[in-house]
């Protein structure tokens, strides 16, 4: 196997192991890769070898260690992600006085980075931080789903099976079109209690790489659904949408957030 090839098949076993903390058995790790026990064995040796991963002696399981979520922590912390949102994210935490999440995308998936609650709160990296988007069940998963092409909706879609949360909504493809086309025409998504009961959420696309592209991220405001109701997030929408553009400005300086090497502008 060449070089490319086990780089990617490493970074891969990681992102499965990231996304279940019981762990997985070789054999799965075999499968979802498309390899051998034996390649994928060797995989696990050498991750193990250098402290990503460890084996569970009780159920022979693989598993992350902490060593990878140190790393990502190294980076964002390196990476000045703070400095970068936090006066966008903080003054629209402060107006809506609700929580306000920032979140990237990575090839097929989007990760939480940071977040900023309430007007007294500043910009913290996020407890979820890395954790996955459920796409289709999250005001910020259809933001972004909205500003993809019709092949790379459905192959995001198709990835939805690695995700370590499960949604409390089945996915409903054609619903969701028609969905994501209302998304397109208001420039916000919105949720209902879809991820957590009693929890409503709208969210605007970031343009990072420029209009007309995939959007690079996401802005998102969640609260009680006593509070966050369609009138509540109607109102919020042209604040969400002032700091999506904002935060978009200045996105290219950070273009390693992001998987697309395009992006330069």
């Amino acid at each position: 196997m060449a070089l490319a090839e086990d780089v990617a098949h490493a970074m891969h076993t990681l992102e499965l192991l990231a996304s279940r903390p019981e762990g997985r058995r070789v054999s799965e790790i075999a499968e979802r890769l498309g390899v051998n026990k034996a390649i994928a064995h060797r995989l696990l040796a050498a991750l193990m070898n250098a402290g990503y991963v460890l084996q569970d002696a009780r159920t022979s399981s693989y598993v992350a260690t902490h060593s990878l979520g140190a790393l990502g922590l190294r980076q964002l912390s390196s990476s000045g992600v703070g400095t970068w949102a936090q006066r966008s994210l903080d003054s629209l935490a402060a107006d809506c006085e609700e929580l306000v999440r920032l979140a990237v995308a990575t090839n097929d998936t989007m990760q939480w980075i940071a977040k900023a609650q309430g007007s007294n709160s500043s910009l913290r990296l996020d407890p979820v931080m890395g954790q996955d988007v459920v796409p289709h069940a999250t005001a910020s998963g259809k933001a972004w789903l909205a500003t993809l092409s019709a092949e790379r909706i459905e192959t995001v879609l198709d990835h939805e099976d690695r995700l370590s949360v499960t949604s409390r909504s089945s996915l409903d493809r054609p619903a969701l079109s028609t969905e994501l086309d209302e998304v397109r025409h208001r420039g916000y998504a919105t949720t209902f209690e879809e991820m957590d009961l009693g929890i409503n959420a709208v969210a605007a696309p970031i343009f990072g790489a420029g209009t007309g592209r995939e959007a690079t991220g996401t802005i998102s405001i969640a609260g009680p659904s006593v509070r966050m109701t369609r009138a509540r997030m109607a109102e919020l929408s042209p604040l969400l949408l002032a700091s999506a553009a904002e935060i978009a400005k200045s996105w290219p300086s950070y273009a390693y957030l992001v998987a697309s090497e395009e992006l330069s502008a």
